[in-house]
């Protein structure tokens, strides 16, 4: 088939048409120590710099050869904006949600601000900005762009407490609507915004408080599914990948019922199995281990776990979960080379079995729980 580029190879890709390979991506949070070394791009003045956070996403290929230019790095600014504290973190750590306004108020009445406070508010000028110099770069024409977002119930969980909304799931359903359902409103204004107005090929929404860990199929369908459907309706051009933590295959069907263009799916998940049950109704994204192989493990586990992966069939490599900051160059590359030299085994030789390692440490499903501290 012709030469394609990176961009037009990850396009086709996730809508099921036929590629010389899988593009590796950064889908998930994509950037270590390393690369803001090698940017002049720290955490955390990247959350507040439209320059540096532009510098740090367009060294992630030059660098660690993952073919996506990804921003933000963090879970919080849309629940900043709707009345969280944040701690902005370190250099090795994201930030992190450290209360709310309405912990203390949690009958308080909710108003959603209009699209120009919107677009005046928290750190949306820095991503706009952000954005704005990344398009403008060369690298965006050959590049797949990627726009992370935090989905409405984990936001939610942000404002009120994951526990308390977790509960309330069982308890008092009300109430469990009236932060969900407000948060939604503001997050589909901001899709659309970014649909209509910022160029990105795709959105990758983080939504780890409504993992299986947390949320039975019956109570996603009741107080996360509807409010995806909603949000991403929102946007015309723009795909949209969703990703939870934890093992997702028992509630890939409801994942894939949000309408979302692709699922991006931990280790956890079987990698054949889950790409026996999505059925090319939705691409999957995924799901080389970040703690195990590539914090913890070496270039050569690496390549066993991406090997996985792609003969298993996933549309698009990438880390089955946000990158750990301290994570080496040499296994993200050690991905990217695998993934970009692999030849597909034919269907009738032997699967490599997926072997779960020691347990592993789901970073942003961590984001959630400790935005209760």
């Amino acid at each position: 088939m012709e030469k394609l580029s990176c961009k037009e190879r990850f396009r086709r890709a996730m809508r099921h048409q036929e590629v010389d390979r899988p593009p590796v991506c950064g889908m998930t949070t994509a950037a270590t120590t390393e690369l803001m070394d090698y940017t002049g791009a720290p955490w955390p003045e990247v959350h507040t710099d439209a320059k540096l956070m532009a510098k740090l996403g367009l060294g992630a290929y030059p660098f660690l050869k993952l073919e996506s230019i990804r921003i933000p790095y963090c879970l919080s600014y849309e629940a900043e904006i709707l009345g969280a504290n944040v701690n902005l973190g370190k250099k090795n750590s994201t930030p992190m949600v450290k209360g709310s306004k309405y912990r203390d108020n949690l009958d308080a009445d909710l108003e959603l601000m209009d699209e120009k406070e919107m677009l005046r508010a928290g750190r949306n000028p820095v991503i706009i900005e952000a954005s704005k110099i990344i398009m403008k770069d060369k690298a965006s024409k050959e590049l797949p762009t990627v726009l992370g977002v935090t989905g409405p119930f984990t936001i939610a969980g942000h404002l009120v407490g994951t526990e308390n909304l977790i509960l309330w799931t069982i308890t008092e359903e009300d109430m469990a609507h009236k932060y969900s359902n407000f948060v939604s409103e503001y997050v589909g204004m901001w899709l659309e915004y970014v649909d209509k107005n910022l160029g990105f090929d795709t959105i990758q929404m983080s939504e780890p408080s409504a993992s299986w860990d947390m949320l039975s199929p019956d109570l996603f369908d009741t107080f996360a599914l509807p409010n995806l459907k909603k949000v991403y309706k929102r946007m015309d051009d723009t795909m949209s990948i969703l990703h939870i933590c934890g093992n997702m295959l028992p509630m890939l069907d409801n994942m894939i019922g949000t309408g979302c263009t692709g699922c991006s799916i931990e280790e956890k998940t079987d990698p054949y199995q889950a790409v026996k049950k999505a059925n090319k109704r939705s691409a999957l994204i995924g799901n080389v281990g970040v703690v195990r192989p590539l914090l913890q493990g070496t270039p050569e586990d690496v390549r066993v776990m991406t090997e996985k992966s792609i003969d298993a069939g996933f549309d698009v490599i990438s880390a089955g979960c946000g990158l750990s900051a301290l994570i080496k160059k040499e296994n993200l590359r050690m991905m990217a080379e695998t993934t970009v030299n692999y030849k597909r085994r034919s269907k009738t030789s032997k699967r490599v079995p997926l072997t779960a390692g020691p347990a592993n440490f789901h970073f942003c499903f961590m984001l959630s729980r400790l935005s209760i501290a």
